[in-house]
């Protein structure tokens, strides 16, 4: 039985769970960038090329750049990087310039989780009202640390 605090109702916890941030994965945000940088060069070069040759291959083979470029680049700019954090209780994720809150401490709040953290098919759902649940896996977080801390505060998981 874990012990309650008699003032907020709310769980006691470890306090290396208290507050806990987690480092953002931006990994696939990176390659995207590497990727568009590599394919802008490619572009530069192909457009120099076919300004100097003025063949329609070379006309081709820049226009196909330049369009890969685009594709790049829209990829990289709709990658979003979640930042979550736990506070008391609260998972604060930040996502796309909205904030949205949890209480992790909550009766109310309804967490499933999908899979083992050693599972690449890893999730935790967090049911919100009227709406889609909020989605959370190995792309944003540590799946292991994420769970450590969902543990220490949720009721049911």
């Amino acid at each position: 039985m874990s012990a309650h605090d008699p003032v907020t109702g709310r769980r006691v916890v470890d306090p290396s769970v208290y507050s806990v941030e987690f480092k953002p994965r931006g990994g696939s945000r990176r390659f995207l960038g590497l990727m568009l940088l590599v394919s802008m060069g490619a572009t530069a070069y192909g457009a120099y090329l076919a300004y100097e040759e003025r063949t329609t291959t070379t006309y081709g083979i820049a226009a196909t750049l330049g369009a890969l470029t685009v594709v790049f680049w829209a990829s990289w700019a709709s990658t979003t990087v979640a930042h979550l954090h736990v506070h008391g209780g609260v998972l604060e994720a930040r996502r796309s310039g909205r904030t949205e809150r949890f209480d992790l401490t909550s009766h109310y709040t309804i967490i499933r989780v999908q899979g083992s953290p050693r599972s690449s098919r890893w999730k935790v759902l967090i049911e919100r009202p009227a709406n889609t649940p909020f989605v959370i896996d190995r792309t944003m977080v540590d799946p292991k640390a994420f769970m450590r801390v969902l543990h220490a505060y949720h009721h049911g998981v």
